[in-house]
């Protein structure tokens, strides 16, 4: 059976899990930034990484990965990237974050591993199965222009025999959950779910619903754990309100990252 891990923060916010293979591979979701990869060298050891998952082209998720391959140290140890990001005129156009044109500047050194994560791809790494179900890409032109990147996220499911599935959902939004539900709403089903987009502003609750989760996964600090029971704006609710949804969900068990690195139990009951 695997291991999963969800790391915690050691910048302010981020998003990195690795799972341990049971042949002792790793792979990577996402990562952070350059101030979290010490401590993802320390969980993934020395061991191969199988897969490097980047749900999409936002710091928080990919600066780490960048600053890995631009040191060069790691290239060797990466079998697989896989990834669908938005062009980079898209990106820029959106806001003014720029990792998408350090990522294609340095695409040249990594570009024989890449894999474009499209949905219907599935792939299988030692005992695990990634399962990729949709991508928003290019279709969300939203006049909040960090949400049209958030919405170009990558949605997928994990399994493995014996462990419970999880549903990582990037930093999808309403919008991107609404096509997901549309277009894979009887595959979503999952044991556990990463909340979307670190809990606040992600995907509505009718996503949370189809996925029917007895677990969920924050990549929240203490600040955004605590953040008001309030629509920010429509349809984007803070952490306290999504967390009313799963209360009335009847899920109980909660694994958030302001409180370490956790180690998620994935035995099925």
């Amino acid at each position: 059976m695997p291991k999963l891990y969800m790391l915690t923060e050691h910048s302010p916010f981020m998003m990195s899990f690795v799972y341990i293979t049971d042949k002792d591979n790793a792979v990577i979701i996402d990562g952070g930034n350059p101030e979290d990869m010490p401590h993802l060298y320390e969980i993934i050891g020395n061991r191969k990484i199988s897969a490097w998952v980047l749900t999409h082209p936002h710091p928080d998720h990919i600066s780490g990965f960048i600053s890995e391959i631009e040191k060069g140290f790691i290239i060797d140890r990466i079998e697989k990237v896989y990834y669908n990001f938005p062009s980079e005129e898209f990106c820029v156009a959106s806001e003014p974050e720029r990792d998408i044109c350090d990522f294609n500047r340095l695409l040249p050194l990594f570009a024989d591993k890449c894999v474009i994560a499209e949905p219907g791809l599935k792939v299988d790494i030692d005992e695990i199965t990634i399962d990729f179900m949709f991508c928003g890409g290019e279709r969300y032109h939203l006049p909040k222009p960090n949400l049209a990147v958030n919405e170009s996220s990558i949605a997928f499911k994990v399994t493995a025999p014996n462990s419970r599935s999880v549903m990582f959902l990037g930093d999808l939004g309403p919008c991107g959950g609404r096509d997901l539900l549309k277009e894979c709403g009887d595959k979503l089903k999952s044991d556990i779910v990463q909340m979307a987009h670190h809990g606040h502003s992600g995907v509505t609750e009718e996503v949370y619903k189809a996925i029917a989760p007895k677990a969920c996964l924050w990549c929240a600090p203490e600040w955004l754990w605590e953040e008001e029971d309030t629509e920010i704006e429509p349809e984007l609710w803070g952490t306290k309100h999504q967390r009313k949804w799963m209360y009335n969900m009847g899920v109980t068990e909660h694994y958030v990252t302001k409180d370490g690195t956790q180690l998620i139990p994935l035995k099925e009951d």
